[in-house]
């Protein structure tokens, strides 16, 4: 069992492993949806997201000495990175639904040249994912270790962790301009997560659900090369 789902030491880290499970399995099948440009994608990428939240809740160890009080900090806290990518993917959803439709929640879209201002959003996504999932630590480090302990906590790694884990709504933003090129974001989020689950011995089957993830990834990117040229509406509509 610990070779497939990591080490769970109490009932409150097995809800967290399945909540984290379901959301990355809903994540690899919205995305499939998505490279096939249908709709209920980017609803799956929502409950997705959703599904962080009471991750994040359960991920605390029973055992750990924290009050209600210092409890709640981390709680607000966790929601903020969840709903950045519940914000994506309804952005993603409100762009999509402008192109016409080509069959039952399928839409037809025409891809937009690549300009160096469609970074812009995404970048800001990525960024804003980042500090607001250092903010959790932040509460948790604190809570523990006292403010004193807040010196010795690795911030740069943990935003840097923040920002490619980032890069899925990130990528997510880019579809909803219709560019190609934000799939290679998000496989490259897949990736980071892959690495960082294998670090932490989080489990086979979580690896497996990146390593699909990212393989979904790469081939939208495939996929949404060839809508140039099948796409009714004109470049640049």
């Amino acid at each position: 069992m610990d070779i497939l789902f990591g080490q769970v030491t109490d009932p409150s880290q097995a809800f967290s492993l399945a909540f984290r499970l379901l959301g990355t399995l809903i994540m690899c099948t919205g995305l499939a949806l998505l490279v096939r440009r249908v709709e209920v994608g980017w609803w799956l990428a929502v409950g997705s997201f959703a599904l962080e939240i009471p991750a994040a809740f359960f991920t605390i160890s029973l055992g750990l000495p924290l009050s209600s009080g210092s409890l709640l900090p981390y709680v607000a806290a966790s929601w903020i990175a969840p709903l950045v990518g519940v914000g994506a993917a309804l952005y993603g959803l409100a762009w999509f639904r402008k192109a016409p439709l080509s069959g039952p929640l399928v839409r037809d879209l025409a891809l937009r040249r690549f300009r160096p201002a469609d970074l812009a959003a995404p970048v800001l996504v990525a960024v804003v994912f980042a500090a607001a999932s250092l903010l959790p630590a932040l509460a948790l480090y604190g809570s523990l270790a006292g403010p004193g302990g807040l010196s010795r906590f690795p911030t740069a790694t943990v935003l840097a962790s923040g920002f490619l884990t980032g890069l899925l709504p990130a990528g997510l933003v880019g579809l909803a301009a219709r560019s190609r090129w934000s799939w290679l974001p998000i496989a490259a989020s897949s990736v980071a997560s892959l690495g960082g689950t294998a670090l932490s011995a989080q489990g086979s089957v979580l690896i497996f659900l990146f390593m699909a993830q990212a393989a979904v990834a790469l081939f939208g990117f495939v996929a949404w090369g060839r809508l140039r040229s099948e796409a009714l509406v004109p470049p640049g509509s």
